[in-house]
């Protein structure tokens, strides 16, 4: 919802350019690392491949939940810098999540499946295009319809946890989680003509108090700190 998209035209090539450089060098230093490690820290020896590309997914992708915040927090949301730091944290995301479904194939079937990477790119591309285009007048329309046709100070707020839930589970569906499909859900919901100061600091309260302890929970409760007894 912070995302400017005037701005983001202005600063479009810094953005990408920052997320390519930000993935590709951490990305090759661990898939050299996967291939050169010794086979007594890989879980099998005969999947380097798929060793290979989780060690450089791990380091080259970095949270956009938490650099969201972080930049939130800072004020920098409406600044250059920025916009440039979220533009390029989401395309490093996005790519991320593509190059794990990836991963996931291969480490299913033990070989590279190129025809399931091509339908989740182009799912991802069908999903960015019809948001950008059908997906726009919309989430306003819709916006819009709720805010004159309900009573009470809730309807909008609801219809947006719907509408960030819709499209986190098209994601989902593509394969790809449902960080993306947020993403949008909120840049197009923050484009919105009649999204009051209100509203938006309605959702901003619902993150900060419900959404983001949840995540970190959700992270913790993954945790095994057990497993570095082996090592």
């Amino acid at each position: 919802m912070e995302i400017d998209r005037r701005l983001l035209k202005k600063i479009g090539w810094p953005a990408f350019s920052v997320s390519i450089m930000g993935i590709a060098i951490p990305f090759l230093c661990g898939a050299t690392l996967g291939y050169f490690a010794p086979a007594s820290l890989i879980p099998h020896a005969d999947r380097r491949l798929a060793t290979a590309l989780f060690l450089g997914v791990a380091l080259s992708i970095s949270s956009i939940k938490i650099v969201a915040m972080v930049v939130r927090e800072m004020n920098f949301g409406r600044r250059d810098l920025g916009q440039i730091i979220i533009s390029s944290s989401i395309l490093e995301d996005s790519l991320g999540w593509i190059i794990i479904a990836l991963i996931l194939g291969i480490a299913g079937a033990g070989h590279l499946e190129p025809s399931h990477f091509v339908q989740t790119v182009i799912g991802v591309a069908v999903f960015l295009a019809l948001s950008a285009t059908v997906g726009r007048p919309l989430v306003a329309h819709a916006i819009r319809f709720v805010n004159d046709s309900f009573v009470g100070d809730n309807m909008v707020l609801t219809l947006i946890l719907l509408i960030m839930g819709a499209m986190a589970l098209i994601t989902e569906a593509l394969g790809v989680q449902t960080d993306l499909g947020a993403f949008v859900a909120g840049v197009l919901i923050g484009e919105s003509p009649i999204l009051t100061k209100h509203i938006s600091e309605q959702v901003r309260g619902i993150v900060s108090a419900l959404f983001a302890p949840v995540f970190f929970a959700l992270a913790g409760l993954r945790t095994d700190l057990t497993v570095l007894n082996s090592y």
